[in-house]
């Protein structure tokens, strides 16, 4: 990748995106898939990566709220847009000609809004949603289920519920997420409701559980669910994040570096400064325990991460000169310089690191084998 980026950005490879589909859909038995693009498709870009979904076939997506799906829809994705959280109902009267389908996740919202499109002479399309133990959003009992399928105002076309701990193994929670499902699925299929529970941690270590769709998230950009266990063979990270060397100075024993001067140079050392700090989504918690990559040598951080820059120990990579790319995190699927290995150092998910990159940062999106588009927030 050229070096014209200037600062920092992140590449955003399509062409691995669509082949973690592929297996995804060979694994789950070619079941339809709900691409979860909420969050800006997890900080990788939401309407570019569902409109190379569109091209392998993938109709269906959901996200987070109404603002989300216009962005998709602004962008000519195709297939229908399930959202997840509530929405005002004016608002969704005024959007009733996009092809979005709504939550009902209570039986008082579920009146107001039918009441409201049998006065338009409308149907609103909706997907129930039911809290089967996550004490979230959603109903509880089958009667409430009935009273919502009765309403005249609303089009139910499917069931769903998500669970809390399926991408544990151990023992207990794995009877919990049993149990969440087997209460989804008697109510639905009781009705013959179609229904989907099973989020990435059910996809891939509650293969048997049934349903009309899954919901691909987090596996689908490459990433586990739980890093204790091991993604489906050929699965790859889609994101990895830039950036270049803006500076190189050499300090002496007893130099400190950075704010709080929590390094302190015990011999001559070599510094190179990357302009890419917190504000970036180089999280903070990484300082003094992370390596970047360059010439694909690590150089351990420095110091604390500042918030637009971040100073590495380049003593022991002699050939790093100004302007050579930096990998702050590596497309690597586990361990080195992933995401994921990084999150496990901080005691957090792959999930909220790749949400937290910047709006600064480009998107550079790679598709057959070579820059296809560049996204700019700002």
């Amino acid at each position: 990748m050229k070096n014209f980026y200037h600062r920092a950005w992140a590449e955003i490879n399509l062409d691995v995106l669509k082949n973690n589909i592929e297996i995804i859909r060979e694994y789950s038995g070619n079941r339809d898939i709900i691409a979860i693009v909420k969050a800006n498709a997890y900080g990788h870009g939401d309407a570019e990566c569902a409109l190379a979904m569109n091209h392998i076939g993938v109709k269906h997506f959901a996200v987070s709220n109404l603002w989300e799906a216009q962005n998709l829809s602004s962008a000519g994705v195709e297939g229908d847009i399930l959202l997840f959280g509530y929405c005002d109902i004016p608002l969704i009267f005024e959007n009733l000609d996009k092809n979005y389908i709504f939550t009902v996740g209570s039986v008082p919202y579920a009146r107001e809004l039918s009441e409201a499109a049998v006065k338009a002479g409308l149907k609103v399309p909706v997907h129930i949603k039911f809290d089967t133990g996550m004490c979230r959003v959603g109903i509880t009992t089958a009667e409430e289920a009935d009273q919502i399928l009765a309403l005249p105002g609303l089009d139910c076309r499917a069931g769903y519920t998500h669970f809390s701990v399926a991408d544990s193994l151990e023992k207990e929670d794995v009877e919990f997420t049993e149990k969440q499902y087997k209460k989804l699925a008697d109510i639905c299929h009781a009705r013959k409701l179609p229904m989907h529970s099973q989020n990435s941690g059910g996809i891939l270590f509650h293969k048997d559980f049934d349903g009309d769709f899954i919901r691909a998230g987090i596996v689908m950009y490459g990433h586990r669910p739980n890093t204790e266990y091991p993604l489906p063979d050929g699965i790859k990270s889609v994101f990895s994040m830039k950036a270049v060397i803006s500076q190189i100075k050499t300090i002496k024993p007893g130099d400190t570096v950075s704010y709080g001067r929590t390094f302190k140079a015990d011999h001559e050392t070599r510094l190179a400064l990357i302009p890419c700090g917190y504000a970036d989504g180089f999280n903070r918690r990484l300082s003094g325990q992370w390596n970047v990559l360059i010439h694909g040598k690590p150089a351990p951080v420095c110091g604390r991460i500042c918030m637009d820059q971040t100073l590495v120990d380049i003593t022991d990579i002699p050939e790093a000169q100004i302007g050579d790319e930096v990998t702050v995190y590596s497309d690597e699927t586990f361990g080195g310089s992933s995401v994921d290995h990084a999150a496990d150092l901080i005691g957090t998910i792959s999930y909220e690191l790749l949400c937290c990159i910047g709006t600064r940062v480009p998107r550079i999106f790679i598709e057959n084998g070579k820059e296809k588009d560049i996204l700019r927030y700002i």
